[in-house]
């Protein structure tokens, strides 16, 4: 099974994966347009050659790869969290403005 949009808005979506189970938090709300608009899509849609060279993907669902019957070892838990969290903590680490990094800033009850 790949990504339920749960609720989606023109620039922004709110995912409801079923290879999480249930979801212990309030699901989070991602803002596709304004992430679009400062990254290069290859960074979330990524693909990885033989030799781990990125080479894109094409608007592919994380749980396309990451889900819980998928060949790649990163559960699509751990793939968001690594992605998102460790993104905008090097942001904050060179003093550059930044999307949240603790749980409570993303898990909140009006994304649901």
């Amino acid at each position: 099974m790949g990504a339920k949009v749960y609720y989606s808005l023109v620039d922004s979506l709110v995912l409801n994966h079923q290879e999480i189970g249930d979801h212990q938090r309030p699901l989070v709300r991602f803002i596709h347009e304004e992430h679009a608009a400062i990254l290069d899509c290859n960074r979330c849609h990524h693909v990885y050659d033989q030799y781990g060279v990125n080479v894109g993907g094409e608007e592919q669902a994380c749980s396309e790869c990451h889900g819980a019957n998928k060949a790649n070892p990163i559960h699509l838990l751990r793939a968001f969290h690594v992605q998102c969290k460790k993104y905008h903590s090097a942001l904050l680490a060179k003093g550059r403005e930044s999307g949240p990094v603790m749980c409570g800033q993303c898990h909140v009850r009006k994304a649901e």
